[in-house]
């Protein structure tokens, strides 16, 4: 034997009157679609479908869908504009103005909170960098829009209603109940030092501020380039 296998069926098979016709195969085509239909009709427990949106999946508590923006007890915002959510997006969707919060205890909040859902990959980095448990992510994937400015979602869109249940439920998180872990405590709950109500005072009035020393540390300490153009120290005698 040569080893070769002739698998042409020895020539090319001719069609019969019938399939020629196509009629046939497309009758029984439909004959088969029309038994699975009557049979889910009938059953349809054993669908392997669901009915959307009368009827959804349960997704896991850890899913990735739609961002929300926390709020503390008295409903102003957790975030304090530090950029970490926005430095660590890997798809650079986040836009994040800073402003300073009439309260001092806040020191900062969001002026601007934009998420660009177009761009977001919903990899949950922004809420793994939050240091103040401000941005969760709920169960919500229903994110359709008919224009790119609709699929920029700001802070009207994002901000937690209190006292309103989340669409869909909570998602992704940091801190899960029963895990052991506690969420960072709220700013407002800490005593202010002294001296900011005289800080305070100085911001109404518009007056500048001053500035604080920088003082010793390795963060403030002398660049290379600092160091190469400073004078050299005299010699000892």
């Amino acid at each position: 034997m040569s080893g070769v296998i002739d698998v042409t069926g020895g020539g090319k098979r001719r069609l019969t009157f019938w399939q020629r016709l196509y009629l046939p195969e497309i009758l029984r085509g439909m004959g088969v679609t029309l038994r699975h239909l009557v049979r889910n009709l009938i059953d349809m427990k054993r669908m392997p479908t669901i009915l959307y949106p009368e009827r959804k999946r349960d997704y896991s508590g850890r899913f990735r869908g739609k961002h929300i923006l926390k709020t503390r007890e008295d409903g102003s915002l957790k975030c304090v504009a530090c950029y970490m959510c926005q430095q660590a997006c890997p798809a650079e969707c986040i836009t994040i103005v800073a402003g300073e919060h009439p309260k001092i205890a806040y020191e900062k909040y969001p002026v601007v909170f934009d998420i660009d859902m177009l761009r977001c990959v919903f990899c949950g980095f922004c809420v793994d960098a939050c240091p103040k448990d401000a941005i969760w992510m709920t169960r919500n994937y229903e994110l359709a829009f008919f224009s790119r400015e609709e699929a920029v979602f700001g802070i009207d869109k994002l901000i937690e209603k209190p006292g309103l249940p989340v669409k869909d439920g909570y998602g992704y998180r940091p801190y899960y109940p029963g895990d052991g872990t506690n969420p960072p405590t709220d700013a407002s709950s800490s005593p202010v030092v002294p001296g900011d109500g005289e800080r305070s005072k100085l911001r109404e009035k518009a007056a500048l501020l001053i500035e604080r020393s920088a003082g010793a540390g390795p963060l403030n300490a002398p660049s290379q380039a600092e160091k190469a153009s400073a004078p050299a120290p005299p010699a000892a005698g």
